[in-house]
C-alpha cells in the first residue's frame, strides 16, 4: 500500500464561524455554520435547491438585529438534505455584501490579535 500523502488545504479564503450570520434565499432566512468571503455552509436549509444550482442571496445580517439587502449570486456546491446543510459558492457580490463580510472578517482578525 502507497503512503498516503498529506492532502494541502486548497482554500483561497478563511473560514470564519463566529460571528455567525443570517443569510436570506428565497424569502426565508437561514443562519451560517461557516462562511468565507468566497463562500457560505448554511444550516437549516428545507429549499429545493440541489448541487449545481444557480441562486440569489438577497439580504446578510448579523444573528441578531436588521438585515442589509444584498446581491449575492452563488451557486450551490453541496446540497445534504439529510443534514439540512447547504454549501455555496460565491460567484458575484456586490458592494454591500462585500463590506459587511469585510468589517466583520477586520473585526474578529483585531479580536483574535488582542487575546494573550
Amino acid at each position: 500500500m502507497a503512503a498516503r500523502e498529506e492532502t494541502k488545504n486548497r482554500r483561497v479564503h478563511d473560514r470564519a464561524i463566529d460571528p455567525a450570520i443570517r443569510l436570506k434565499i428565497d424569502s426565508k432566512i437561514y443562519r451560517s455554520v461557516n462562511w468565507t468571503m468566497g463562500g457560505f455552509l448554511i444550516e437549516g436549509y428545507d429549499g429545493d435547491l440541489s448541487t449545481g444550482s444557480l441562486m440569489l442571496i438577497t439580504e446578510i445580517g448579523l444573528s441578531r438585529g436588521a438585515m442589509t439587502p444584498v446581491n449575492v449570486r452563488g451557486r450551490v456546491i453541496r446540497a445534504d438534505a439529510g443534514a439540512s446543510l447547504l454549501a455555496i459558492q460565491v460567484l458575484e457580490i456586490d458592494q454591500s455584501a462585500y463590506a459587511i463580510l469585510q468589517k466583520l472578517l477586520v473585526g474578529k482578525t483585531k479580536r483574535l490579535k488582542s487575546q494573550p
